[in-house]
Parts: C-alpha cells; structure tokens; sequence
C-alpha cells in the first residue's frame, strides 16, 4: 500500500512553470479524484498494448490488468495516453534488461518512478529534484536518455 501511495504521489506531481500561457502548479494529491468512466470498453488494440503495458510494469505497479484497463477507460484520450506509457515502457525495458534479478528491484522501482515523472515533467525539473535514492546520477542520465515524449502534464481546468 506504501508503494502505491508513493507511486500515485509521483503519478501526480506537476512542475510550477509556464509554459504556453498556461501555469502548472504542484498540486496535494489529497484534492484529486479519479475520473469517471468516459469509455465503455476499448478496442482490441487498445487492450492488448495495455496487457503489455500491464506485463512491463507489474513488478514495480502492482495493481490488476482490470484496474489498469479500467484506468484507461477513464482517459478521454485513451490511444494518448497508451502512447505515453508505451514509450515508459520501451524506456524501462531497457533499463530492467540491465538490473535483471530480486537484488536490483529497488532500482527498478526507482526508474519507474523516475520514467513516469519524465512522462509529467522535463529533465531539468526531474534532476533539480533528485528524489532518487537506488539510482546514481549516471543510471539517472542514462534512463533519461532512453525516455522519448515530451512531457504531458496533467491539464486541470481551474475554471
């Protein structure tokens, strides 16, 4: 449950910064809830990228493929949104091929971390923080390396 709630804080966090006009904040986990179902069901497409994406992470996210593919249904955008974990998922592969084995799951789960925080905030912002305990600097700048979006910060109408 700790790790989740870990994971869910990293799941959240979005960079103070401008960035189009538009300001992001940092904002308590504790005032979001998740959103409700937009999609019914997904395509079968879309179900099998997310079974691979549910494959890559299960030892470092442990939550069900049903509620990973009921995370998904509530994305308005859902094909956006495998994109990203998609290429979370080629970024960590990589980095697993490496620290293979019980004695580097701690890194792992570090990198997963430090991939789903790049999938929400730049570089900069990510090693100004250094919130990396398993990783050196080097593991960190390699995996960096191998992350290929852009970020996508969480959009929240304030309106």
């Amino acid at each position: 449950m700790k790790n989740q709630i870990v994971l869910l804080a990293a799941i959240l966090l979005i960079s103070c910064q401008k960035r189009e006009g538009k300001q992001y904040q940092d904002i308590n986990s504790k005032q979001l809830a998740p959103n409700s179902i937009v999609h019914t069901s997904l395509n079968e497409a879309q179900l099998l990228s997310i079974k691979k994406i549910h494959k890559t992470f299960e030892e470092v996210y442990p939550i069900s493929l049903d509620k990973t593919i009921d995370n998904f249904k509530r994305d308005q955008h859902p094909n956006r949104e495998i994109e990203i974990w998609q290429a979370m998922a080629k970024s960590y592969e990589v980095f697993s091929a490496i620290n293979t084995g019980d004695k580097f799951i701690e890194k792992r789960k570090d990198a997963f971390q430090l991939i789903l925080m790049r999938s929400m905030i730049s570089e900069k912002e990510i090693l100004k923080k250094n919130e990396f305990k398993k990783l050196s600097k080097t593991e960190v700048q390699q995996i960096l390396k191998t992350y290929q979006l852009g970020k996508k910060p969480i959009k929240i109408d304030t309106h």
